[in-house]
């Protein structure tokens, strides 16, 4: 059963570090991949080669795949949201929506490849080519990877995972284990801030990235090294519910 989160907009930074990479919400990447999508749609409804048509409607429904995962991994985020886990320990966490995307992506960037074989083997009608002809492998093959990538990466605690031991989770490129004596300053990284940066005794800092946690990472922050510099209060960590209020209630103005 998938978990389930919760949004929250405590009141523990001010909001002035802009989430987004860019410090905006990236229409205009949105609009051009939009466009990427018609392309091969269009294409395939204007030209009557069966082989051709099937090749061009799963580029086009692995380029509408990419515009609904950037609008969904985009809106998951905004200034000051924490999403938590609804049980359990404190845990940063995406909603379910983004992280179906980030399995759907790869999945449909596989279809391009298979419909092209099927093409081949069964000789259907099609434009010649070699950008046609290996592109979908290559596209294929990249989809494989990061699919593969997300299945190794199960083994790795959902989200940023909080309790009295330390940090533990994520997933992805980056993964933490750190108890509270091993863990150092805790920031926010990148040119607004859309990144969560964590030093570890021993170790290289490890780079979060925001839609890993679901969260604005300059809130992260502040919750970390509260409980960071306050192990006396550890104990509310077993519930995250609990340990958000005790957290709001000692830093909101």
């Amino acid at each position: 059963m998938p978990m389930r989160t919760v949004a929250r907009s405590p009141r523990i930074v001010d909001g002035s570090r802009l989430v987004h990479p860019s410090g905006r919400f990236p229409t205009a990447a949105l609009v051009l991949l939009g466009l990427l999508a018609l392309l091969p749609l269009l294409l395939a409804v204007v030209d009557d080669r069966s082989g051709f048509r099937l090749v061009m409607l799963s580029l086009a429904l692995y380029a509408g795949m990419l515009v609904v995962a950037l609008s969904l991994w985009s809106r998951s985020l905004r200034e000051r949201l924490i999403r938590l886990a609804t049980t359990g320990p404190l845990r940063f966490t995406p909603p379910v929506r983004v992280r179906v995307a980030l399995w759907l992506v790869p999945t449909i960037g596989m279809l391009p490849a298979v419909a092209n074989l099927l093409v081949q083997t069964l000789g259907l009608p099609t434009m010649g080519g070699r950008l046609l002809e290996w592109g979908p492998y290559a596209l294929g093959l990249v989809s494989l990877v990061g699919l593969g990538r997300e299945l190794a990466a199960l083994r790795t605690p959902l989200g940023l995972l909080v309790d009295e031991r330390g940090l533990r989770g994520v997933r992805g490129s980056a993964s933490i284990e750190a108890s509270w004596d091993e863990i150092g300053t805790v920031d926010v990284v990148g040119p607004h801030g859309p990144k969560l940066a964590i030093s570890i005794v021993g170790q290289t800092p490890v780079i979060i990235d925001a839609h890993r946690l679901g969260s604005d990472p300059a809130s992260v922050v502040r919750v970390l090294a509260f409980f960071r510099d306050h192990p006396d209060r550890r104990h509310v960590l077993s519930d995250g519910t609990t340990a958000m209020q005790t957290v709001s209630g000692e830093l909101q103005p």
